[in-house]
């Protein structure tokens, strides 16, 4: 299992450090949130998408491994995609800006919440012995749905 970096938000040192550490990352569908977030103009790209299982709006940092590419940074728990939405609203107009990473990062800490309030799953199964479900639809890009 990946070890986490200390410090505001969750820290892995690459893209199968951070689904291996949780399996239900590995299963989940997820959706994009952009694919050009930086903080320069001439600064490294990172992708952004959310993970329904887990509820976690995550960057990757993009670009080789040895400038840190593949570096993971869980932004936020959010834990239906109504949500998200709400909290990410004009992200289309704001990917790709200079400083449109720290605009992203801005608007996830304002979803920041405890993982035991944000995400169903990991809260006591309901009567029947299922969690609640989350509404979403099939893996997509957000630009697209």
């Amino acid at each position: 299992m990946a070890r986490r970096a200390r410090g505001r938000s969750d820290r892995y040192p690459s893209l199968a450090g951070f689904y291996n550490a949780d399996e239900r990352r590995i299963h989940s569908r997820e959706l994009d949130v952009g694919l050009w977030w930086r903080e320069t103009a001439e600064g490294p790209l990172h992708r952004a998408a959310w993970v329904r299982d887990t509820g976690e709006l995550y960057v990757v940092r993009l670009g080789p491994v040895e400038d840190g590419g593949g570096s993971v940074e869980v932004l936020a728990r959010v834990a239906a995609r109504e949500q998200l939405e709400r909290l990410v609203s004009g992200w289309r107009e704001r990917c790709g800006a200079p400083r449109s990473l720290s605009w992203l990062r801005a608007r996830a800490a304002r979803g920041r919440v405890p993982v035991r309030a944000s995400c169903p799953e990991r809260q006591p199964a309901r009567r029947g012995g299922k969690p609640p479900s989350l509404p979403f639809s099939p893996r997509v890009s957000a630009r697209g749905a």
